[in-house]
């Protein structure tokens, strides 16, 4: 398995290793990794969730090779089982997460990172969502996570845009919680996880829920929404057109259908 998983000192830890792929992650691994958020949802030895990666790209998103044959049913059914589990297992844990970010954070990567209650990045980070390159729209929360952390009209400029965010201007638009130099990021985000474990949790985990509750609606309802319509949008001729013009590195002509 491309993703390692470990509990030491009420610490849980997710790696993404799949460097040779800037850690795009494919379905088994969504559906793995969502299973393992579980697992430390349920674990009273885990106190704490760390999510880092292994290489200079924190997450590249899905693995966009797997999307060929599908209905919209089936893709329907992947987003829900996989890459919608896991963000909306993140934003429900009641114990805190922290996503440790080095390099580029894109489409689900970025999602990952934005469903984490403390996001510590280096200053090479970089944020993106092109969705609109290919002719898709956003899922797994990216939406609505977004919005809330930087309001509308600057979450519509973003995903209209497709541009990449760098570090600098994610903490100013309130998308990560600090920016910090590349050679201290581990030693930042291990002394932040350690003073999350030592702290009261339980309380620490209630209080996301009540932040969490703020505002409606759930991300649960969001989601649901989200599957009718995001599925559909892998077999226009937009997506087609799209993803050609990405693998080979030109122009897309798209159509609006």
């Amino acid at each position: 398995m491309t993703i390692a998983y470990s509990v030491q000192d009420g610490i849980a830890r997710l790696v993404i290793d799949r460097p040779e792929r800037r850690n795009a992650l494919d379905a088994e691994m969504r559906v793995w990794m969502a299973g393992r958020i579980d697992e430390a949802a349920g674990d009273p030895n885990v106190r704490v969730l760390v999510i880092s990666a292994r290489g200079d790209t924190f997450c590249s998103g899905a693995d966009l090779s797997q999307f060929k044959g599908e209905s919209i049913p089936s893709s329907r059914r992947r987003m829900l089982h996989g890459g919608l589990r896991l963000v909306r297992g993140l934003w429900e844990m009641d114990k805190p997460v922290v996503a440790v970010v080095r390099g580029a954070a894109v489409g689900l990567g970025a999602a990952i990172a934005l469903a984490c209650d403390q996001i510590v990045v280096d200053s090479t980070a970089r944020y993106a969502f092109t969705y609109a390159r290919v002719g898709l729209v956003p899922d797994t929360g990216v939406a609505y996570l977004l919005t809330r952390q930087m309001g509308l009209l600057r979450a519509k400029s973003l995903l209209f845009s497709s541009r990449f965010v760098d570090a600098a201007e994610a903490l100013s638009l309130g998308l990560v919680s600090e920016v910090v130099a590349p050679e201290n990021l581990t030693a930042r985000a291990d002394a932040i996880a350690q003073e999350l474990a030592a702290g009261p949790t339980f309380g620490l985990g209630m209080m996301k829920r009540l932040l969490h509750r703020s505002a409606d609606p759930s991300l649960a309802d969001f989601m649901e929404y989200e599957a009718l319509i995001a599925p559909q949008m892998r077999f226009t001729e937009d997506y087609v057109e799209g993803t050609s013009a990405f693998r080979e590195k030109r122009a897309p002509q798209f159509k609006g259908y």
